[in-house]
């Protein structure tokens, strides 16, 4: 249920209310079809009547069969009299209903006839069971029946089926049919009626998707159904709000950043204008290692706010020049994808370099012996997987080291510790870039981070 939409729940809920209409109706119908009684006296009310003709043209005077014949002929059997009985090709003769036929009419000669035809059998008996047909009822609806009167004439008795044209045959169907069919044109409609309703929801969802906090995205003129239009106004609102105070941030970061520097700067002079070496040095440390943290803390601030430029960064290049640099160093690092041609996203070269020197730069001071650092392609993305053997990231804290000021090594030491702010940086370019980062287990213990970015088409 989680993965059906809203237009999706509303025909859910329409097909479920129609269905339960069509089994109430179709149940109410097969009930008053059982209430119904039977307007015939009889189970076999064309042998009943057939009966009936024969007895009464047996005892008629010939000069009133005219007369008889026009009475009883009606919508079910029609009656004439021949001189010669016929001989039906396309008919199976039935000795069970001309044995009801002789109980009926009490005539024990062999003038009397019936047939029937294959499609008017019962269910489960066919044309090769009428021999032996014991049973109390027939095995066949009567089709056509021949009499010999006492004259020598024939009485012919035909049962008329009657071809329905298309527009009775529609009307006589059950009630349920009906509902069933109404049903499925009211589904049509309200599929298109919601459609265009939720459409203007479609087009406020893409807006706020693409809604990145530092431009207002236009939505169309608000349509659609009064609350949808309310929401609208009220999304375009809080955009507008939170722009307003993402440009307000900008301004006061900035505006802390240089007053900090401008104190820091003035605290170093004064600190190297002491005479005491070791107490100069001391102080000299602190404020590097304050400058460093304030410099790391409006990195991040600044990150929600500052804009990302979109140009052709190979990937490959940035990971070669880290490792490069870190090897120059005396890490033991390698390298693994180098000349990937087509490790190219679209973003900000600088930004992305320090997402991977973040990383490496992580992996040489935790490693123990090696790092190893791969580049490859996947699909429509690039990635950047760095492993190192080091001890490794808790499975429970792999989502908690992306938190801001959040440290695997709890000391409070810079030099083992860090600010605790470098991968929350990292991640937070990697999604400016639409791109995600991850903590995973490496296959020698130690950690495995692995970078996914758009690729470049």
């Amino acid at each position: 249920m989680a993965r059906i939409g809203l237009l999706g729940r509303i025909m859910l809920v329409l097909l479920g209310a129609l269905s339960l209409l069509v089994v109430a109706t179709f149940g109410i119908d097969r009930w008053q079809r059982s209430q119904e009684r039977s307007p015939y006296a009889s189970r076999f009310p064309r042998l009943d009547q057939a009966a009936g003709i024969m007895a009464l043209l047996k005892d008629a005077d010939p000069a009133q069969r005219p007369a008889i014949l026009r009475a009883v002929n009606g919508e079910a059997l029609r009656a004439e009299i021949v001189d010669a009985p016929p001989e039906p090709s396309e008919m199976i003769r039935d000795p069970v209903l001309e044995g009801r036929l002789h109980r009926l009419t009490g005539e024990a000669s062999d003038g009397l006839r019936a047939f029937t035809e294959p499609t008017m059998f019962y269910r489960g008996i066919g044309p090769a069971d009428r021999a032996g047909g014991t049973g109390h009822r027939a095995i066949g609806g009567l089709a056509l029946a021949t009499y010999r009167l006492p004259d020598g004439r024939v009485l012919v008795i035909s049962a008329i089926t009657r071809h329905r044209s298309l527009m009775p045959w529609l009307l006589g169907q059950p009630l349920s049919l009906w509902v069933a069919v109404l049903g499925v044109v009211a589904a049509g409609l309200v599929i298109v009626g919601t459609r265009h309703e939720l459409a203007p929801l479609r087009r406020l969802t893409e807006a706020v998707s693409r809604f990145d906090g530092r431009v207002t995205e236009r939505t169309a003129t608000p349509q659609g159904a009064p609350e949808i239009r309310r929401l609208t106004q009220a999304v375009q609102a809080m955009q507008e709000r939170i722009v307003g105070l993402m440009a307000e941030r900008s301004m006061l970061i900035g505006a802390i950043s240089h007053d900090l520097k401008t104190y820091l700067t003035r605290m170093r002079l004064r600190a190297e204008g002491i005479a005491e070496p070791d107490r100069r040095d001391r102080l000299i440390d602190d404020i590097d290692a304050m400058t460093a943290l304030i410099e790391a803390s409006l990195g991040f601030a600044r990150g929600t706010a500052a804009e990302i430029g979109r140009a052709p960064v190979d990937l490959a290049d940035i990971v070669a020049v880290e490792v490069a640099e870190h090897a120059a160093q005396g890490a033991r690092i390698s390298l693994l994808g180098e000349e990937v041609p087509d490790a190219t996203v679209a973003g900000d070269a600088l930004a992305l370099r320090r997402v991977i020197a973040n990383l490496i730069g992580n992996a040489v001071k935790f490693g123990r012996s090696s790092v190893a650092v791969a580049v490859r392609r996947a699909g429509t993305a690039c990635q950047v997987v760095v492993e190192d053997d080091g001890p490794g990231i808790p499975e429970a804290e792999r989502a908690a080291v992306f938190s801001p000021y959040y440290r695997v090594e709890r000391s409070r030491n810079r030099t083992t510790g860090g600010t605790g702010l470098g991968l929350a940086i990292a991640r937070q370019i990697a999604e400016a870039h639409g791109g995600t980062i991850v903590a995973e287990a490496a296959p020698s213990g130690g950690a495995r981070l692995v970078v996914t970015l758009p690729a470049l088409a």
